[in-house]
């Protein structure tokens, strides 16, 4: 009998562990007010029950998304282009 309960435990703890996450996709909302209160990767991952590589995920997406009240395809200012074009000055 005991041996039978240890089996069917290990078996739920080796399925737990396999499984990816019972929450499916991170929420990068959430991951990115923490980083914005300073917390650490490490804290953030250890908090939601994510991976470290999660969190950096949600920061590089942060990074690349637009800033609010700018478009998406926004192009550089005139001067930008200007000073790009005459490497001299």
């Amino acid at each position: 009998m005991r041996t039978a309960l240890l089996s069917v435990a290990a078996g739920v703890l080796m399925l737990a562990v396999a499984t990816p996450g019972f929450a499916g996709d991170v929420n990068c909302g959430i991951v990115m007010k923490s980083v914005k209160m300073g917390r650490s990767a490490q804290d953030i991952a250890d908090t939601m029950l994510i991976s470290t590589a999660d969190v950096e995920k949600c920061k590089k997406e942060a990074e690349a998304a637009p800033k609010d009240g700018q478009p998406a395809n926004a192009e550089k200012p005139a001067a930008e282009k200007a000073k790009a074009a005459d490497p001299g000055h």
